[in-house]
């Protein structure tokens, strides 16, 4: 009920003896629940709308070659070059030794796909989305 009021809404239960009882969860409609792909990325748990990705493909360090066109990072998906944005680089975190392979998420914005680099897949959830904090207004990078 606490988390529920927090957000600004409100938990009504109507309880009938030998009937049942009916809870009643008001939300408001400036939040939303998505289905998210979870990732991980410098020891940082992220969410991605499901509904953006279009293909999750693990690229093996030892076998698959990242290609360069213009100095950008590309990667070759079934013939076509597909670019690439490492998501440590674009957080600037720390980036770490990779002995591994890393995944990466096909992803579609504004028409255009690309792939978002990413150390680890965990798993899918719903998650509670709404607005962020008024500080963080005038940060372009965070939606």
């Amino acid at each position: 009920k606490t988390n529920i009021e927090r957000i600004g809404g409100a938990v009504d239960v109507d309880s009938t003896p030998g009937a049942g009882t009916t809870w009643r969860l008001s939300i408001p409609l400036t939040l939303a629940i998505i289905q998210a792909l979870t990732v991980e990325c410098a020891e940082d748990r992220y969410v991605i709308p499901q509904v953006a990705v279009h293909e999750l493909v693990y690229v093996d360090g030892r076998t698959t070659r990242i290609e360069y066109a213009s100095g950008a990072p590309v990667y070759r998906l079934r013939g076509k070059l597909l670019p690439l944005v490492r998501l440590d680089q674009t957080l600037s975190l720390p980036s770490q030794p990779r002995d591994e392979g890393v995944y990466m998420l096909v992803l579609q914005a504004d028409g255009r796909r690309f792939g978002l680099v990413v150390d680890k897949v965990l798993n899918t959830e719903e998650v509670v989305v709404k607005a962020l904090n008024a500080r963080f207004k005038d940060i372009g990078l965070y939606a």
